[in-house]
């Protein structure tokens, strides 16, 4: 679980206007199953895009995508989005060579270790 405040998440509204914020929380599998994505209802109060962090670039990709197209288009079935999420993704992934920014990796000097002395 990660530590410290909750971050605010991006928040976009729909051709609906329909407001939606994006959190990176690993949808609650008792209830969702093994799913790695969750875009709630633009009826709920409100709705809210869940992407699991814990997957790879292209899958975080995928799972983005695949979400923003439920917000924008509720009533497209579940193979129509996945359809069009797995060929954008692939595009952006494969052709594009889209990759997930990272910061840079903290770097930590080695402390210089005292020579032990020998006894006599």
């Amino acid at each position: 679980m990660r530590k410290g405040p909750k971050r605010p998440g991006f928040k976009f509204k729909n051709t609906k206007g329909i407001e939606y914020e994006v959190l990176f929380y690993k949808p609650n599998k008792k209830v969702y199953d093994h799913a790695v994505g969750l875009c709630h209802d633009p009826d709920e109060k409100d709705p809210k895009i869940l992407i699991d962090p814990y997957q790879t670039d292209q899958g975080e990709l995928n799972t983005a995508i695949h979400e923003f197209a439920h917000a924008f288009f509720w009533d497209k079935s579940e193979t129509d989005v996945v359809a069009f999420a797995n060929a954008v993704s692939r595009f952006l992934y494969n052709e594009c060579k889209w990759r997930k920014s990272r910061p840079p990796a903290k770097t930590t000097k080695k402390k210089k270790s005292a020579k032990k002395r020998k006894k006599t």
